[in-house]
């Protein structure tokens, strides 16, 4: 059909009074490209041509044509972010938001693409229109989160990871969420040796233990030792903060079943008890900060502890003399004392 070309090349060059001229001599014109199943409509055009102003246009008059696919399987958005139009991806999505959760091939939505590609401009502009894009998964099962550790974008993963612990309370899943062969951001990272990426989704509670189709776990993953130590000190450390949080939880439930009457008490009593909780508040701060038997200090200071760890083979400035697991015995009741006094002091006041 003529129209059809003219219409295409009114697309291509932006002219929006010859798209009015066409319609007006065939009105039926778009609702004709619209009924083919797999077709390079006007939008399509237009985004490879990066009309933006007419892309507006037609989209007004037709907005189904934002979903045609071509016939090589995309739609006008997709053109767009391949072609890097920033301008075009964000009127179309402006014009329609759900448009970020639209799936290509594979299963690939707008936030996978951004994150492969490591746009965080458009990660940003792409979770502002839709939150609940950071939950679509391709057909293999992987998350954005996946896209930017695969593709090594630290950036990327940084600013994903922290968007989702201020905006979802999905968090926990979305980062152990495992794709068809079983394994989660944490082992994508293992496989590309990334400490950095490995070490922040420690840092969230990723659970370490969960293991892939092949049974591995992150830890069976990695070949380099040194970094395998230093995954085995952060898994201890996460496994011991859990700890001290239960506790702590538990704690505070025993002083609020404890002091639940507390209105009973005189203000003489309650005066007490304060200056007791602040005492131990103070004495365990200062304990915190100045540990028993001291730190390690700079080679060439005058200090006690240096003579101590004489002997040792390598000493790191800053670090406890006590022994490791004598000094996390001892960090987690100096803690708990010490998160227990606030606790107290703010029942109180």
């Amino acid at each position: 059909m003529q129209s059809v070309y003219w219409v295409e090349f009114a697309a291509r060059q932006g002219d929006v009074n010859s798209l009015y001229e066409i319609i007006e001599n065939d009105p039926c014109v778009l609702e004709a490209i619209d009924s083919i199943p797999f077709v390079e409509s006007p939008l399509h055009v237009a985004a490879r041509a990066g009309q933006v102003q007419f892309a507006a246009e037609i989209m007004t008059l037709k907005p189904s044509f934002a979903w045609k696919f071509n016939p090589q399987g995309r739609r006008p958005i997709h053109l767009a972010l391949e072609n890097g139009d920033t301008a075009m991806v964000l009127q179309l999505i402006n014009m329609d938001k759900e448009l970020v959760r639209d799936k290509r091939r594979e299963g690939l939505t707008l936030l996978h693409l951004a994150s492969e590609s490591g746009d965080i401009h458009l990660l940003t502009e792409f979770l502002r229109a839709c939150p609940d894009s950071v939950k679509d998964l391709t057909v293999r099962n992987e998350t954005a989160l996946h896209f930017a550790v695969k593709n090594r974008r630290l950036d990327t993963f940084r600013f994903l990871l922290r968007w989702l612990t201020t905006n979802t309370v999905e968090l926990q899943a979305i980062l152990n969420q495992k794709d068809v062969d079983g394994n989660t951001i944490l082992h994508i990272a293992a496989t590309n040796n990334d400490t950095e990426a490995m070490r922040l989704l420690m840092e969230n509670m990723t659970d370490l233990d969960a293991a892939n189709l092949s049974g591995e776990t992150a830890f069976d993953i990695i070949k380099d030792e040194e970094i395998k130590n230093n995954l085995a000190r952060a898994e201890a450390r996460v496994k011991i903060r859990k700890k001290v949080r239960s506790l702590i939880v538990s704690m505070r439930e025993w002083l609020i079943r404890k002091t639940g009457n507390r209105g009973n008490m005189s203000d003489e009593i309650r005066r007490v008890y304060l200056i007791v909780a602040t005492l131990v508040a103070t004495a365990t701060y200062n304990a915190a900060v100045s540990p028993p038997g001291g730190v390690h200090q700079a080679a060439g200071t005058n200090n006690t502890a240096i003579h101590v760890a004489s002997n040792s083979s390598k000493v790191y400035e800053g670090k406890s003399v006590m022994s490791t697991s004598n000094f996390m015995l001892f960090s987690i009741t100096n803690s708990s004392a010490f998160i227990v006094s606030l606790i107290s002091r703010a029942g109180h006041h």
